[in-house]
């Protein structure tokens, strides 16, 4: 498969693997959200995935001829509680009958605490971390960043797994070798600032390979991971600045900032998806575009067809 560089090319790919391998299954836990109803819908007409619809049977059909979307070929599992969907739709997952999770109304925090329980068997050893992967102007393919969603202030040991998990991403989008750009305020090692020392032993781990299947680069800034020019003016040789496809960060906070920036701003399209438990789950939020959520349950789609090739 071809690298995949734009928004639009991880839909269109997520149509391709539809219509060759059958139409994804998609459990929406809190479904009663008219903004990620709009989104199934439209990915149902994409011919991209079936969806079966968590929550309020009767608050369902209320949306539906409220705001015209229609989801008449959607199955509907009535459900009392926000907490009983998210159960439902993870007990759905944990039997096979389910490829994937769509986050409606309900928290992040109140789905993952259900889809990693010991309830069920949906947790691997890796740490769960969100994946923000970006298309926006003046960039040359996805920037994919990590982590805004989940892990607030990574230990090291947790970046080596953010690292895995957004890597195994990547490899979905036809990227053989990711390059990993550490983050950091500046492009060099100081003692008083982790982020760089932290940054330079990734760095050294990778090239012993015992970071695999990257190239991993850093301490690098934001602008010299992505720009080419303004890292050889700094003297920056390594072919990961500039170039970037992934970028670590190292706070929750940070990671939000460039992201809601760019999406602001530039703007970038955007799809959210959260990776490192056995189905991967796709996170949007409220203020998302319907193009975004569309893409985000595309990328969680392409996501989950590459975990099921994997495994076998």
């Amino acid at each position: 498969m071809d690298k995949i560089t734009t928004a639009n090319g991880i839909i269109e790919q997520a149509k391709t693997l539809g219509k060759e391998y059958g139409l994804f299954r998609v459990a929406v836990a809190a479904a009663e959200d008219d903004d990620v109803l709009r989104a199934c819908s439209e990915a149902a007409k994409l011919g991209i995935a079936k969806f079966t619809l968590y929550g309020s049977e009767k608050k369902l059909k209320d949306i539906s001829a409220t705001n015209g979307i229609d989801y008449s070929g959607f199955t509907i599992v009535d459900c009392d509680s926000a907490a009983k969907s998210a159960y439902m739709a993870a007990q759905a997952a944990d039997k096979g009958e389910m490829d994937l999770i769509q986050k409606g109304f309900l928290s992040t925090s109140a789905l993952l605490k259900t889809i990693l329980s010991k309830d069920f068997s949906l947790r691997t050893q890796n740490t769960v971390s969100h994946v923000a992967v970006l298309n926006f102007p003046g960039y040359h393919k996805l920037l994919g960043i990590t982590d805004g969603g989940m892990v607030v202030k990574p230990t090291f040991e947790q970046k080596i797994q953010l690292i895995e998990n957004a890597v195994s991403l990547f490899h979905t989008l036809g990227y053989e070798k990711p390059k990993v750009a550490v983050s950091a305020p500046i492009d060099y090692i100081h003692p008083k600032m982790p982020a760089t020392t932290e940054a330079a032993q990734l760095t050294g781990m990778s090239k012993n390979g015992e970071i695999e299947d990257c190239e991993v680069y850093g301490p690098v800034t934001f602008e010299a991971a992505t720009n080419r020019e303004i890292a050889l003016k700094r003297g920056i040789k390594n072919y990961v600045a500039g170039d970037a496809d992934i970028l670590l960060v190292d706070s929750i906070e940070e990671c939000n900032i460039i992201s809601k920036v760019l999406i602001l701003f530039s703007p970038a399209a955007f799809a959210g998806v959260i990776v490192g438990a056995k189905v991967p789950v796709s996170l949007v939020s409220r203020t998302d575009t319907a193009f975004n959520k569309l893409a985000s349950i595309s990328i969680a789609c392409l996501l989950s067809h590459h975990l099921k090739r994997v495994k076998k």
